[in-house]
Order: structure tokens, then C-alpha cells, then sequence
């Protein structure tokens, strides 16, 4: 009968906790304040972006078969009123569509609406980089869509206009930059 190896520090079994600690560490080194939810593997935090702040949380889910369930979701801190909620999925949906990361969501019962980026992986493959990612990239995108999301919240723009580029709003008229032969 074989005796069971002892584990080794490094092959210490992965809980929601210790998961989440990946996250901890992160805002740590950012020196970021953020609190957790009681009973919860849930860390809350707010970001201040170029031009908004919002709140964000990050969630570590145990799957089974050591697998786990890394998340970030931002929140966006306007709700979409009723009239606008229509503009609003069609506007999600055409930002969806370029995302290769991530998905932003809307509530259609109140308007909440959040950007939402995750993973699932084994707990062997949680590393400080992977977390950094996560959170790096959920945090960037939301910053680079805030104000197209605003503009159709907020004013008449169409959720075709707020998505073209800066370059093709500035003058759709423009004559192209090189002439080919």
C-alpha cells in the first residue's frame, strides 16, 4: 500500500479564499483601498477612470475538479432610463461585437449595466499575472466605452454614431489620406 505524498507549501490545495487572495495582493501592491463581502469570495472597489469613476468587484467560484472561476465586473454608474434602454442593448451588442474579451450587460428591469470579463482554470494555473489581466483589461476597456455608453444614455446620438471611430465622427465627409494609383 502506498503512503499519500505530503504536500508541499507550493501544492497547498486552492480554496475560494486563497484564490481571492490573488486579487487582494494586486490591490495591495497597487496600494488600492477596497473591502470584502462578508460570507462572500468577493472583493469591492471603485476605479477612478479618465473620465468617470465607477465600482468594480472581483470573485473567485470554485467549479469543482479544482477548477475555479476567476471574475471582474465593473458597474457602470448610470442606469439606462427606460427610454433609452432599446439604444442602449443596440449599442452594447455592436461593442460586444469587437470585444474579443469580455461582454458588457444590461438589466432590462432597471437599467443596471456592467462589463463583465472572467476565466475558468484550473487552480494550479492561477498566477499573480492571470489576476492582473483580468482586472487590467476589464478596467481598461470600460474606460476606453464609458463615454460612448454616456452619449447614448444622455443624449439623442445613435448607438451606430457613438461607436464609429473618433477620426470618422470628426468628418465623415473627409477625403481619403492617399490616393492610389
Amino acid at each position: 500500500m502506498k503512503k499519500p505524498m505530503k504536500k508541499t507549501k507550493e501544492q497547498t490545495e486552492l480554496t475560494e479564499e486563497t484564490a481571492l487572495a490573488f486579487f487582494a495582493r494586486h490591490l495591495d501592491g497597487l496600494k488600492w483601498q477596497y473591502h470584502r463581502s462578508t460570507g462572500h469570495p468577493t472583493l469591492f472597489c471603485g476605479f477612478n477612470g479618465g473620465d468617470a469613476l465607477w465600482d468594480f468587484n472581483m470573485v473567485a467560484r470554485a467549479k469543482g475538479d479544482a477548477q475555479f472561476l476567476l471574475g471582474v465586473s465593473s458597474f457602470i454608474p448610470n442606469k439606462a432610463r427606460p427610454e433609452r434602454r432599446a439604444a442602449c442593448a443596440e449599442l452594447l451588442t455592436r461593442i460586444n461585437w469587437e470585444l474579443t474579451m469580455g461582454c458588457f450587460e444590461m438589466n432590462h428591469a432597471d437599467g443596471e449595466i456592467r462589463f463583465r470579463t472572467s476565466v475558468m482554470l484550473p487552480a494550479a494555473d492561477i498566477t499573480d499575472g492571470i489576476v492582473k489581466h483580468l482586472l487590467g483589461s476589464n478596467l481598461a476597456i470600460v474606460d476606453e466605452r464609458i463615454n460612448q455608453i454616456m452619449a447614448v444614455l444622455y443624449s439623442s446620438t445613435s448607438p451606430e454614431d457613438a461607436i464609429k471611430p473618433k477620426e470618422a465622427k470628426a468628418d465623415d465627409n473627409a477625403q481619403p489620406r492617399f490616393d492610389f494609383n
